[in-house]
């Protein structure tokens, strides 16, 4: 029988105190993304907390609290724990495999009544999963698929047929835009992380069906806007006659509109690619971003909350909720604009 665990002011601050001590471990791991970790006290907060003594308490990890995607997944899920009066707490990892072990593990010790894991490392947290099932309690995986049978539900997009989408809007505008010239695209990529791959195969394998299209070169931004910057510049500098790039994800994205800018190439590329930014925006406003793939980060947060409160009750949940992402153009962009105001 599922335990339902009653949380007062002192026991939640207990569970505070215990996952804050877990940042003080020794740090050998690196980033996602290949930079070495920086030794950041990871961080710990009680994102929603009830008057409710009755209420349960989910334990949520997230990758990090910088980029965009994130700090919406996790607005998303403070606006649906308030909304259905339950207690959240969010422990942010700062990108380090280790301490996300170590602070989903305390979630379990503390006796959390659902586990919500956005994970850097998928194969690291399958040993949490493990922990999590013996204890009986549920886990959800938000973004980072997690294959493993004690996995309650995962929440996010597909990615592989999202970039298929993509890549279908991109041949029509081939068609339009080159006829039958010869196209040559290159890609900038994180091939440390297997959704950015996905996300590449799903594209190229749509685009690369149209026998004009060549793809001259995929480089590696291993998922780091700076290290993106520079795979880009190196992209167009050996490949001055390429018309498009795809990027994978968002930094990635920001790196290859930056490098597009320093080069002063924005006649001469046509852009397509993952996740919204600021500088991906004022790339379609200035006409050489195309198109560019949206996720909507807060409704994962928020579906992960209602399937947590659901599966604590003792309902049935649908193992898999997609959340559709969105091919942004100048034609509704202006629907994304406040994200970044």
């Amino acid at each position: 029988m599922k335990r339902h665990w009653k949380y007062s002011a002192g026991l939640i601050g207990s569970m505070l105190f215990l996952l804050t001590a877990c940042g003080e471990v020794e740090n050998t791991g690196e980033r996602d993304g290949g930079e070495e970790a920086n030794g950041e006290q990871p961080d710990v907060e009680t994102a929603v907390e009830t008057d409710d003594e009755e209420a349960p308490t989910i334990g949520m990890t997230v990758i990090n609290q910088e980029a965009l995607f994130f700090t919406e997944m996790v607005k998303g899920a403070e606006s649906q724990a308030e909304e259905m009066d339950v207690n959240l707490t969010v422990f942010n990892a700062n990108n380090d495999s280790v301490e996300q072990y170590n602070g989903a593990e305390d979630y379990i010790s503390a006796g959390v009544d659902a586990l919500v894991i956005n994970a850097i490392d998928v194969e690291a947290m399958k040993p949490i999963v493990d922990k999590a099932e013996e204890e009986d309690i549920p886990v959800i995986s938000i973004d980072s698929v997690i294959e493993h049978e004690g996995v309650d539900v995962q929440i996010g997009v597909d990615n592989y047929e999202s970039s298929v989408e993509l890549g279908e809007y991109f041949n029509e505008y081939a068609e339009e835009q080159w006829g039958d010239e010869e196209v040559k695209i290159g890609a900038i990529s994180a091939l440390n992380s297997p959704i950015q791959i996905n996300r590449q195969d799903g594209f190229m394998d749509t685009i690369l069906e149209n026998e004009n299209v060549e793809l001259v070169n995929t480089v590696d931004g291993e998922n780091v806007q700076e290290k993106a910057l520079s795979a880009s510049e190196d992209l167009f500098t050996a490949n001055p006659d390429m018309q498009a790039a795809f990027a994978t994800g968002e930094p990635a994205f920001i790196g290859m509109v930056s490098g597009v800018r320093s080069q002063q190439a924005q006649d001469n590329l046509k852009l397509f690619g993952w996740d919204l930014s600021e500088q991906v925006v004022e790339g379609i406003d200035d006409g050489y971003v195309e198109a560019a793939l949206q996720q909507h980060p807060d409704e994962y947060g928020s579906e992960a909350i209602k399937a947590a409160l659901a599966l604590v009750e003792g309902e049935e949940v649908e193992e898999q909720i997609d959340v559709p992402a969105t091919v942004v153009t100048e034609d509704n962009v202006d629907e994304f604009r406040s994200l970044f105001e």
